[in-house]
């Protein structure tokens, strides 16, 4: 039973040690980086029980390319500390300030001292993160301790650098990956958002262990800060354990195990088999740094779903809104209908002022006929004559309403047809600025 499903059994015994005095420890790029996060003596203790361990070690080209090219961005990033801080302090100030003023006439409560006392205490404290702040960047800029801490890591792998792949390599990997990630296939599916083109980094990183399993015939610990699926199997939010198809797939190729730790996980083992003094603080801030980043990579995640669906629901409006066309018929409708209403206008002018221009004939004639020739047809005539033009104006009245509120229609609908326009457009360039923004930060932590 073990020997045909021994991917869903935890390697004990005999097995277990194997991993620890024959295996080749892999380590990751995130666990690599996590050194220039740690504080010194955390990662001075680290770095000594991982130089105890040097002749197991290896490491994968793709980590080495990525280690190289994002530590001074993880180095970089640890003053972004100081500013959180900062604004953090500002934000604290602001809500003390605001409930002291909620007590301007209170009988006992001095508002003025207590906010001069207040001013002071955030004015020190906001000067010692400055001066820690100076001192962290002299400390980046300098040859201190990153610079120590990169040369140690460096030494840790000299002459144990894989080979890499050649271009026509890495190309039949990416197409190997992407029938891979549309079938769900570990590792790495969980990467194929990337926005930074290393979507395949963990698949590269993934094929060179094998292609070195293959070679040596060893087991294989590796161990990895990446917390996602794609490598671990996890149930109703749990890690069991590193997923079966890897440690199959290593197995197809090795004939030796495959075993996952998180740093912590790890550390905790070396210690007790190297003797290396490690401390509980030590291994408490591990732990923080995995949590955090795990952390930090959730949020990410489900902000960024939450920006995709924004972004959906802003493009459908859009879509929506040129598809449908219902405004835009109305819009054309009433221009219709206005330049009939303003044909039939130009008609009536016209016969109005015809009828006008013979009403007043016809009574000048009734002026100039002496009363005994005024007979009731010609009478008749002029009456008629009047209501007709009367009839004209009144039907003008009506048009000239009717064109005020057609015209007045169509000015309304024009600019709020262009400002939902605008503002839906504005709203999906704000989406993608910030999911590009969220998207590079998950990429700096998942690499």
């Amino acid at each position: 039973m073990r020997d045909v499903f021994r991917a869903y059994y935890a390697p004990a015994g005999q097995e277990l040690d194997a991993l620890w005095t024959e295996g080749i420890i892999v380590l990751d790029t995130n666990t690599l980086l996590n050194f220039f996060r740690y504080t010194p003596s955390t990662r001075d203790e680290f770095l000594s029980v991982l130089e105890s361990l040097q002749d197991s070690l290896w490491i994968p080209h793709q980590v080495g390319l990525e280690f190289q090219r994002r530590r001074l961005e993880v180095i970089s990033n640890t003053a972004d500390a100081f500013s959180k801080v900062k604004a953090s302090v500002g934000t604290a100030r602001n809500a003390v300030t605001g409930k002291l003023n909620e007590y301007k006439h209170h009988p006992s409560l001095n508002r003025n001292e207590l906010t001069k006392q207040l001013d002071k205490l955030f004015e020190r404290f906001s000067a010692k993160v400055d001066a820690q702040a100076e001192q962290h960047a002299e400390w980046i800029a300098g040859d201190g301790d990153p610079e120590r801490t990169f040369f140690r890591i460096s030494d840790l792998y000299d002459q144990r650098v894989g080979q890499g792949f050649s271009r026509e390599e890495l190309d039949a990997i990416e197409e190997d990956g992407k029938q891979r990630y549309e079938h769900k296939v570990p590792p790495g599916y969980k990467d194929a958002n990337k926005t930074n083109g290393n979507e395949y980094g963990d698949l590269v990183i993934w094929k060179e262990i094998l292609r070195l399993g293959e070679a040596m015939k060893k087991p294989v610990i590796f161990v990895t800060d990446d917390a996602k699926e794609d490598w671990w199997l996890i149930e109703r939010g749990q890690t069991q354990g590193a997923r079966p198809e890897l440690i199959d797939e290593y197995w197809a190729a090795a004939e030796r195990r495959i075993h996952l730790y998180e740093p912590l996980q790890f550390l905790k083992h070396a210690k007790e088999r190297t003797q290396i003094a490690v401390s509980d603080n030590s291994l408490d801030e591990v732990q923080e740094v995995s949590s955090g980043n795990e952390r930090a990579r959730r949020v990410l995640h489900e902000r960024r779903e939450q920006l995709v669906q924004l972004r959906e629901g802003q493009l459908r409006n859009i879509e929506r809104h040129r598809s449908d066309g219902s405004t835009s018929r109305q819009r054309a409708d009433m221009h219709t209908e206005l330049a009939v209403l303003t044909e039939e206008q130009r008609f009536l002018e016209t016969q109005r002022q015809v009828l006008e221009a013979q009403g007043r004939r016809l009574v000048n004639e009734v002026d100039e006929l002496e009363p005994t020739y005024r007979d009731e047809q010609h009478m008749h005539r002029v009456t008629a004559t009047y209501e007709e033009r009367a009839a004209v104006e009144t039907r003008l009245a009506h048009l000239a309403k009717r064109r005020e509120a057609l015209e007045r229609g169509i000015r309304e609908r024009e600019p709020r047809e262009e400002r939902m326009a605008a503002v839906w457009e504005r709203r999906v360039r704000a989406i993608d600025e910030e999911l590009h923004d969220v998207s590079l930060a998950l990429d700096e932590l998942e690499s």
